[in-house]
Order: C-alpha cells, then sequence, then structure tokens
C-alpha cells in the first residue's frame, strides 16, 4: 500500500499519525519544496538541490514501504480497529491521490513555474531539442513584479492552434517599430512580437503575426534536464536560460 502512496500502509497498520507526517512530507518535498527551488534559490543551487530533494522524496517513500512492511510483520495478531475498513481505505486514496495531489499541481503550474519540453531547433543554439526547463508561471501576471521586456524567452499560447504553447524570444513590445525582412511594422497596442533565435528554422510572428499579451504565460527559467536520442547532455543540465 506504501508502494501506491506513502503513509498508506501505516494507516492499514493503525498508525494514523506517521501515516499523517508521511504523507504531508512527500506532498511539501514533492511540490511546495520544487517551487521554492525552482523559483528563488539562487540559480547556481538549483539543480544540485533539486537532485538533493529527489533523492530526499525517494529516501522517504521508500522508509514508507519498509517500515510499513516491517510493521505489519510484527502485527500478525493485529485486530483491525472499528474505523479500518475498504471504504476508508479507498476514500483516502481518492482524496490524497485523486484530489489533493492533482489540484495542489495543478494550482503550482497555473500560477508559480510549471516544465515544459522543447521540441524543435527554433530556438538553437539557445535551447535545443530535447531541453527540458522550468518555466516561471508569475511572469506577466497582475501583482508581481515581472513585466514583459525585451529580450526574454517567453512561453505564449500558439495563436493558430490554442491547445498548443510555443517558446520565442520578445523583439517587439506595445508600440514598438520592429524592422524585419527589410520592411518595418508597428507593433500593435496590447502585443508584443517574437522571434526564434534560429532565424532560418523558426515559426514566429512572421508567420502567424503578433501575439496577445494576455496569451503571454511564462517565461523561462532554468533547463533542468537535456537529452539527445537517449544520450543525457551532462552540461546543460541546470544551465540558465538567457
Amino acid at each position: 500500500m506504501s508502494l501506491i502512496l506513502p503513509g498508506y500502509g501505516q494507516l492499514y497498520n493503525g498508525d494514523i499519525n506517521k501515516a499523517t507526517w508521511l504523507f504531508l512530507g512527500f506532498s511539501l518535498l514533492a511540490i511546495p519544496v520544487m517551487v521554492v527551488i525552482a523559483l528563488y534559490l539562487p540559480v547556481s543551487w538549483t539543480f544540485p538541490t533539486l537532485l538533493l530533494s529527489l533523492l530526499t522524496i525517494i529516501g522517504l517513500w521508500g522508509y514508507s514501504v519498509v517500515d510499513a512492511f516491517r510493521t505489519a510483520r510484527r502485527l500478525q495478531d493485529y485486530v483491525l480497529k472499528p474505523w479500518q475498513r475498504g471504504s476508508l481505505y479507498v476514500l483516502v486514496l481518492l482524496l490524497c491521490n485523486g484530489i489533493t495531489l492533482p489540484l495542489l499541481t495543478d494550482f503550482v503550474r497555473d500560477h508559480w513555474v510549471e516544465s515544459f519540453h522543447i521540441p524543435s531547433a527554433s530556438m538553437q543554439p539557445t535551447l535545443l531539442p530535447g531541453d527540458i526547463l522550468f518555466a516561471d508561471k508569475r511572469y506577466n501576471r497582475p501583482g508581481f513584479k515581472q513585466a514583459v521586456q525585451r529580450g526574454d524567452i517567453a512561453i505564449f499560447v500558439y495563436p493558430n492552434d490554442r491547445t498548443n504553447y510555443y517558446i520565442k524570444r520578445i523583439i517587439g513590445l506595445p508600440g514598438d517599430v520592429v524592422d524585419v525582412d527589410g520592411g518595418q511594422l508597428t507593433v500593435p497596442a496590447g502585443e508584443v512580437y517574437v522571434m526564434g533565435d534560429n532565424r532560418t528554422a523558426s515559426k514566429d510572428s512572421r508567420n502567424f503575426g503578433t501575439v496577445p499579451l494576455q496569451d503571454v504565460v511564462g517565461k523561462a527559467r532554468q533547463l533542468w534536464f537535456s537529452s539527445d536520442k537517449g544520450t543525457i547532455r551532462w552540461e546543460r543540465l541546470g544551465k540558465v536560460v538567457e
């Protein structure tokens, strides 16, 4: 049971306190702590701290499994308490795995930080296919002092398919005049002009036009993983995106 959810096996063994603390510890390490690491620590600390947190989560989960197994072996003649019914275990699993963790995860992804995978070469050499990065979702939101600026590498809703996200560099702000392919464009109010760093292989504002500011949903912060055809690019782990 603890393989499914840390603390779940302890609940079966009748140790409610340990079950609660193991689940809370796992939840805090897996989500809020990751937010702090991704957004608030000095950039040089991000990758090693992230790795340490991941090892701590795995260790906590492993401890939960081993502790539940050993306790259950000692309690071979254990008499179940009245509240220990199958329906309770199902309810706890639904509340924790089906509601609490998904809601907390969605809230963090919508308002604080989200991970994005880079599938194309449109942002080379800054970003490579196979890079996975943290994006700051506080960016361009009311109440946060992170206004959109020229040069930012931003994540935005793709205008021609709102189920997809694109990542490009912001070249022009509202009211700017941008020189593009020998001509000039005035950027409309409330919109931005975006281009990929790999100009010859990028689908950007030259193709789909300017992007509404309200559709800019995040700013690339730091790579936390990168691979190419199954090979890890160790030198890119922890690289700041700028």
